[in-house]
């Protein structure tokens, strides 16, 4: 089963929502799909054990996708907007397997 994580940023800073797999549990295999009408926007996907120290493990500038190594494996992700390229919004989906 896929766990899917959307959202629309109008500001940088870390996304509002997290994708957590529960106490005991990781997710596996993250993607980042950035939708952007900048070029130059940069977004970055961050994962954590503990939901407090976020470490990223990928990163997409403009429109377009990112995946982090397949064998990393963590409870918490969440989009991290470094920069908003002159852009009003940007949508990002975090998607990860279990």
């Amino acid at each position: 089963m896929t766990n899917y994580l959307a959202g629309t940023h109008a500001a940088t800073g870390a996304g509002a929502g997290r994708m957590d797999a529960g106490a005991g549990n990781t997710y596996g295999q993250f993607s980042l799909r950035v939708v952007s009408p900048s070029n130059t926007s940069v977004v970055a996907l961050e994962t954590s054990p503990d939901n407090t120290t976020f470490t990223e493990v990928a990163r997409v500038t403009g429109d377009g996708w990112a995946t982090a190594r397949s064998d990393h494996r963590q409870r918490y992700a969440r989009p991290n907007i470094i920069n908003m390229g002159g852009a009003s919004g940007i949508a990002s989906n975090v998607c990860s397997y279990p």
